[in-house]
C-alpha cells in the first residue's frame, strides 16, 4: 500500500483501490494540480470548510469516484455536482467492497458535523483526524482500533497545534505519524521535529507535500 501526501490535509491511499482524504490542491505548497488527479474510487471530506472539499467536485468528475462522509457535508457535495455519493455517519462500520470505515467526532467549527475517519484497508488501520482539538476520546478510539498510521493536525490556530497533538499521539498511540494541516500558510506555520512524538512510542514521521510513503 501506497501513501501519497498532497499537502495541508490531503492524502491518498493506493492499493487495488484508491482512496482519497480532504484532497485540496489550491494551496500554495501543493505539487499537482486537481485536474492531474486521474485515479479515485472512493473520496472522503472529513467536513465542509474550502480547504477540505473545494477541488472534490472536479476530482470525482474526473474520476468516477464515490463520494462518501457525514450526510449534511454530502448533501452540500451533491449541490455541487457530485452524483455519486453516500452519506453516513459516526458510529460503526460501513461496509465498502474490501474496505471499511469508521467515522469518529472531531472537534471544529463548521456548518455540518465535523468528523475524523477510521480507514481498515488491505490490514491495515489508519486514522485521518480531520480538523480538530485534542479530546479525550482518542484514548477510547486507540483502544478500540488499534492504529497503525495517524494524520494528525499540528499546525495551531484553527486545530492542535504541536503542544496538543502530543498529547493525542500518547491517547491515541499509533504505531506511525504523519503531521499535517500546518505551514501552507503563515497562520499555520509550526516548526515539527521529534518532541511531537515525546512520551509516547510513535514513530514521527514528516512528509512533505508530493512525498509518498509505502505501509
Amino acid at each position: 500500500m501506497k501513501i501519497h501526501y498532497y499537502g495541508h490535509s490531503g492524502i491518498s491511499i493506493e492499493g487495488d483501490q484508491t482512496i482519497l482524504v480532504d484532497p485540496w490542491l489550491g494551496h500554495p505548497l501543493a505539487t499537482i494540480k486537481a485536474e492531474d488527479i486521474k485515479k479515485a474510487d472512493y473520496i472522503i471530506p472529513t467536513h465542509n470548510h474550502f480547504d477540505h472539499v473545494d477541488d472534490i467536485p472536479l476530482i470525482a468528475k474526473n474520476t468516477n469516484a464515490t463520494v462518501v462522509g457525514i450526510v449534511e457535508t454530502i448533501k452540500e457535495l451533491e449541490k455541487k455536482g457530485c452524483t455519486k455519493t453516500i452519506g453516513c455517519n459516526m458510529g460503526g462500520k460501513v461496509q465498502l467492497n474490501n474496505l471499511h470505515l469508521v467515522f469518529t467526532p472531531a472537534f471544529h467549527s463548521m456548518s455540518s458535523n465535523p468528523s475524523g475517519v477510521l480507514i481498515f484497508y488491505q490490514n491495515k488501520t489508519i486514522y485521518h483526524a480531520g480538523d480538530t482539538s485534542v479530546f479525550g476520546d482518542m484514548k477510547l478510539i486507540g483502544d478500540m482500533y488499534p492504529i497503525d498510521i495517524a494524520f494528525l493536525p499540528v499546525g495551531a490556530h484553527y486545530t492542535m497545534g504541536p503542544y496538543e497533538a502530543n498529547k493525542a499521539i500518547q491517547l491515541l498511540n499509533p504505531k506511525q505519524v504523519v503531521p499535517i494541516h500546518y505551514n501552507t500558510f503563515d497562520l499555520i506555520k509550526q516548526p515539527i521535529d521529534q518532541s511531537l512524538v515525546q512520551g509516547s512510542s510513535s514513530e514521527l514521521i514528516i512528509l512533505k507535500p508530493g512525498e509518498e510513503l509505502i505501509l
